[in-house]
């Protein structure tokens, strides 16, 4: 009866835990995968991504150092550009 009582008498976690809360949406729940397992190989479609963004995309550093993406035409060729890794 005497005494400070919470308006929120149904919400009784801690500081921490409402911050941790609050903070998931942001970094998503902690890594539950194995972090030391070999990467598996890229699928065909995903070269396929890559590589259309590598020739549509390119990526420049401004004379302050500040680096964007810039958006490049596309030319149709006879031959796609291998992806760096297909060595």
């Amino acid at each position: 009866m005497f005494g400070r009582r919470s308006t929120k008498r149904a919400d009784r976690r801690s500081a921490g835990m409402r911050i941790t809360e609050g903070l998931l949406p942001i970094f998503g729940p902690a890594q539950v995968g194995d972090s030391t397992a070999p990467l598996r190989a890229a699928t065909e479609a995903e070269r396929g991504r890559d590589i259309a963004l590598r020739t549509e995309l390119t990526r420049v550093v401004g004379p302050d150092g500040s680096s964007y993406v810039v958006a490049t035409p596309v030319e149709p060729g006879p031959s796609a550009p291998t992806p760096p890794d297909a060595a």
